[in-house]
């Protein structure tokens, strides 16, 4: 478990982050879908031979988008052939959108159904975890990051855990969302690897070898990783922050395009050197 001093950075973390994502203005298409062609790296990156990738975005409780985005996924892999291919989810699967129960029992179906369908760790399935496990400091980060929409998707009202303590609210977050699922949350990977491209929910710290990467990094780093421009010798592809437009750099592509709030959920398609990004887009 981590100590009192690391969850009130990510407090404050998180409060700076969202204070200055109020600021940004986006415009939406009414369009269902945007297919969108990136530019090919410097350098010859690609993924593992004979291998396609998809890789989605923080979802944060936007069942409909996900379900959207998976059929637009099928459709462009029929459009381009059979080839092995891995869909790989960034974490941020719940919190913040009204449907986080849906999307976990889409996603947990998905991965038992479709082989090659990855599902990361994000940082606020970490929050979750230890909030279930009865950490006050983890709880009152987490309800005021989107774990209220969370405990709502699962019928239960936050009203009714005022007065109670954090072991209490523990029990009830664990009975709510079931120890099953939880177990199967706590089990996930930070990592997933294909060829030249990294997959990760926020990104790894600069100067540190890939294999001695922390957990905490993989899942909550910010500046330190946003602002490198060291070359990691793989590209990282990641979500946890939020962007106006899909961030193509050298060393990383973000695609946390903030479905809760815009609408606009993001897929980036790879395939040896090729890259292009597949959306859904609420028409509401």
């Amino acid at each position: 478990m981590q100590n009192w001093r690391f969850w009130l950075n990510k407090l404050i973390d998180l409060s700076r982050r969202a204070g200055s994502a109020l600021s940004l203005a986006f415009t939406l298409s009414s369009r269902k879908l945007r297919k969108i062609w990136l530019n090919r790296s410097k350098h010859a990156v690609g993924t593992q031979a004979g291998e396609r990738i998809y890789a989605i975005g923080d979802v944060h409780g936007r069942a409909d988008l996900f379900q959207s985005l998976l059929k637009i996924i099928q459709a462009d892999g029929k459009q381009r052939g059979q080839i092995s291919t891995r869909i790989i989810m960034l974490g941020d699967l719940i919190d913040r959108g009204k449907s986080s129960k849906q999307v976990l029992e889409l996603v947990r179906h998905f991965e038992g159904k479709i082989e090659g369908f990855v599902v990361l760790a994000g940082n606020h399935e970490e929050m979750l975890i230890e909030s279930a496990r009865g950490n006050g400091t983890v709880q009152n980060l987490w309800l005021d990051n989107g774990g209220i929409a969370t405990l709502g998707s699962f019928g239960v009202d936050v009203k009714d855990l005022r007065d109670k303590e954090p072991s209490q609210i523990g029990e009830c977050i664990t009975k709510a969302i079931g120890e099953d699922t939880l177990a199967w949350i706590n089990g996930l990977p930070t990592t997933f690897r294909s060829g030249d491209y990294l997959f990760c929910h926020a990104g790894i710290r600069p100067g540190v070898p890939i294999r001695k990467q922390k957990r905490e990094d993989l899942l909550w780093i910010r500046d330190e990783f946003l602002d490198s421009t060291e070359e990691f010798g793989i590209v990282v592809v990641h979500g946890h922050t939020e962007t106006l437009n899909v961030e193509e750099l050298p060393n990383r592509i973000n695609i946390d395009t903030a479905a809760y709030r815009t609408g606009c959920l993001t897929a980036l398609a790879l395939e040896g050197e090729d890259r292009w990004l597949l959306q859904a887009i609420d028409s509401g």
